[in-house]
């Protein structure tokens, strides 16, 4: 009989399973991986015959939040992979291209539209959260 606790134990915590030990050539592109929630080809289990909806942006606010948020999710995915396998040099260089492209997104979209956390350097010389309206006063365009 198969345990599956025990394989479990023995793949990806002692790093004995493949994909996970040598996972780069097995990577979603960011915007796939975003939209599936997974980075990690071998390791995304969709459900039954759910197709993850592709999101689209309507303007250009939302295309740099957007491309944003995929490249900090992918910068967040392979992270924690890191925490696990901090000797794999090949994914920290991946980490590292897309962690500096998502703070480089993060900069040029509060330069624009504001800051997006409370933590924000944007926030150094005015507290500007009560100068934009929120999202529910804005007209629907």
């Amino acid at each position: 009989m198969y345990n599956y606790d025990n394989n479990l134990l023995n793949d990806y915590f002692r790093n004995t399973t493949p994909s996970v030990m040598n996972p780069s050539q097995n990577l979603y592109t960011p915007e796939e991986g975003y939209n599936k929630g997974n980075l990690f080809i071998d390791l995304y289990d969709g459900y039954k015959n759910y197709k993850p909806v592709e999101l689209q942006a309507k303007n250009e606010k939302e295309a740099l939040y957007l491309e944003l948020s995929r490249y900090a999710f992918v910068a967040h995915e392979l992270n924690l992979y890191l925490d696990l396998h901090p000797e794999d040099t090949t994914m920290l260089t991946l980490f590292n291209d897309y962690r500096v492209r998502a703070n480089k997104l993060m900069m040029d979209y509060e330069a624009k539209y504001g800051p997006l956390t409370i933590s924000s350097d944007s926030m150094e010389n005015s507290f500007t959260w009560q100068e934009d309206k929120w999202p529910w006063e804005r007209s629907a365009n």
